[in-house]
């Protein structure tokens, strides 16, 4: 990992492929398994060039729902043969550079002797740059331009923004389909009230992580891991207003046929589904009732998954 980009260099000639790659989803892919390729082709080495934060918190001063933390997103690339990962801090300064200087620093630095970027990629001061620019200034700096076509979903190109809309509105399936993988929140296991002991279905109360998008706040069925233990389970996110009636929004799992105290590990939680939205039952018979319905509902969707 190169995270100083003032020292960074690297002699030998690389083919680079640029991006924030939140979500690593599917068309991201695609542009990490040409990369991947070519670097193999020429034997040359591979490098991913990212950002954190996000540009455009940035550019715009505005908080960004991410659909990974940075430690996960490195994970996913990783998973992509290539031989560097540089991680450039996104500041105002960085913000400030014309695209042909960036473009002369990738040469510098990098010794790029191939660039892989996306059909719609922009870079540089108020996104000047984009395909069109660097292959008009590619014969200038000696590099190669391979513009990577959209990968389609439902006949629109994928692209984090349409996942996170996807997310908000609840429709888990679009949303996975578009990542190639279930979408996930991890976090700490926390102590809550043990409400949902009393009444007979212990919850693990997940700490929600820091700038990562919270989806439609509802009921999903889920797979949960802890210490690389996968478990069928029910979440919910929300209120929880039957039985705590809160103002902030909270994450608890049940998990079936599991009973292991899990207090400060860290777990994840992959929807599957999105079971229903949240309701405020009148008793508690009704939300046991309504529980072991979720349960049933759960079971049966992670069967044909």
């Amino acid at each position: 990992m190169l995270v100083d980009w003032d020292k960074t260099y690297i002699d030998k000639p690389t083919v680079v492929t640029i991006g924030v790659f939140d979500g690593v989803h599917r068309g991201h892919q695609s542009i990490l398994s040409l990369l991947a390729e070519r670097s193999f082709t020429l034997g040359l080495p591979g490098v991913v060039v990212t950002f954190d934060p996000h540009p455009l918190e940035v550019i715009k001063k505005e908080r960004v729902e991410l659909l990974l933390d940075l430690n996960d997103r490195l994970d996913l690339i990783d998973q992509f043969p290539h031989s560097y990962n540089v991680l450039i801090n996104f500041n105002d300064r960085f913000a400030e550079k014309s695209p042909e200087d960036f473009v002369r620093e990738l040469k510098d630095r990098l010794n790029m002797r191939e660039i892989i970027i996306g059909y719609n990629f922009q870079f540089g001061k108020g996104r000047r740059g984009n395909t069109k620019f660097l292959q008009e200034i590619s014969n200038k700096y000696c590099f190669k331009v391979s513009v990577v076509s959209p990968v389609d979903y439902e006949g629109a190109p994928i692209s984090s923004s349409r996942i996170r809309t996807a997310l908000k509105k609840g429709d888990i399936f679009s949303a996975n389909e578009m990542l190639g993988r279930y979408f996930y929140i991890k976090g700490r296991v926390i102590r809550g009230k043990g409400l949902g002991k009393e009444i007979g279905f212990p919850t693990a109360n997940i700490a929600l992580p820091n700038r990562i998008i919270i989806p439609r706040l509802g009921v999903y069925a889920t797979i949960g891991t802890v210490d690389n233990e996968r478990i069928v389970g029910v979440t919910n996110i929300g209120f929880a207003p039957s039985v705590k009636g809160g103002k902030e929004v909270t994450i608890e799992t049940h998990f079936l046929d599991f009973n292991k105290d899990i207090y400060d590990k860290l777990i994840k939680i992959e929807l599957v589904a999105y079971i229903r939205q949240e309701i405020k039952f009148s008793s508690l018979e009704q939300l046991v009732n309504q529980i072991n319905i979720d349960i049933e509902s759960a079971r049966n969707i992670i069967k044909i998954h």
